[in-house]
């Protein structure tokens, strides 16, 4: 059952592409718990949002290790802790190797202990019914106001290895309704039109198609019935989806200025092939490009388009 922090999403503005939603196309994320059947519920609704997962201290601790590095290059103001953004940067004066700044953050031993951490590993056990393996490689993002994520399935990023693959989106510290959510497009990834859309496509391979989904969000959801999900995130929550779920965030447009701090992982079964671009001691990721590969790793002032 939903509790009274996922009813919250009534009477909140949402915004995408600087359009606003309708309210009754906006739904909450319903949380799940441990002694649910994992396996089951993600079939049934395509995501499972699992809250306090992870110990929310360990969350803080990365959360402000991260924030101080972002601080040490200009780009939050002081304290780091708000995680206000300055609109400057000094980065790539700093750190000419942008991918080598990102991977030092991606791969600190206070982010690893809650991505990789020992709560999580069990949450996947329980939904595989196996031992699990994570992608070494991890999706670190910092999302300034006034971006967003673009709205994708997982599939085309990293399908060589296993159909049997999960994204884990992990909020790195409180994640309010104006400080661009994670948003997932309800029943989307029982839509066989647009799962063949891209279906096999692999990005690294064909350079001329784009993984990303042209629509415009509101478009699809109503020409397709579908309603956009979301919800407040507090450090220790997880949500977990599959590779075709339709997926983006709304815009943050937070007044106070704050950026949002998340982190993506990939799990799957050990027994598994997995994809080779991610894993490893240095993992080569999309074009061979290391971290470098991701928006993420340019300076928050960077208005190019996120991967």
């Amino acid at each position: 059952m939903a509790d009274a922090g996922d009813k919250s999403v009534s009477g909140q503005s949402f915004y995408t592409g600087g359009k606003s939603v309708p309210s009754d196309m906006i739904g909450a994320l319903e949380p799940a718990g441990l002694s649910d059947n994992l396996q089951h519920t993600l079939d049934r609704q395509g995501y499972v949002l699992l809250r306090n997962l992870i110990d929310p201290d360990a969350v803080m601790i990365a959360r402000e290790e991260i924030l101080a590095a972002l601080g040490s290059v200009g780009e939050i103001t002081e304290p780091t802790a708000a995680a206000v953004v300055s609109r400057t940067s000094q980065r790539a004066k700093l750190h000419p190797d942008l991918g080598s700044f990102w991977r030092g953050l991606s791969e600190s031993g206070a982010l690893r202990r809650v991505v990789h951490g020992p709560e999580i590993r069990a949450a996947m056990t329980q939904l595989f019914d196996a031992e699990v393996s994570p992608f070494d490689f991890v999706w670190l993002r910092a999302m300034a106001p006034g971006r967003a994520s673009p709205l994708h399935m997982d599939h085309p990023y990293m399908n060589r290895g296993t159909d049997r693959l999960v994204t884990c989106w992990i909020p790195l510290g409180p994640v309010a309704l104006d400080e661009a959510p994670l948003y997932i497009m309800e029943g989307s990834d029982k839509k066989g039109d647009l799962r063949a859309r891209v279906a096999g496509l692999d990005v690294d391979r064909d350079k001329s198609r784009s993984g990303h989904f042209a629509d415009d969000p509101i478009d699809l959801a109503t020409d397709r019935d579908l309603r956009f999900l979301t919800t407040a995130f507090k450090p220790g929550d997880v949500l977990i989806f599959g590779m075709f779920v339709i997926h983006a965030s709304f815009d943050n447009s937070s007044q106070a200025g704050r950026v949002r701090l998340s982190c993506d992982t990939r799990w799957q079964p050990s027994s598994e092939p997995m994809d080779e671009r991610f894993r490893g001691p240095d993992p080569p990721a999309h074009d061979g490009k290391g971290y470098g590969c991701l928006s993420a790793a340019r300076p928050l002032t960077d208005r190019s388009a996120l991967r």
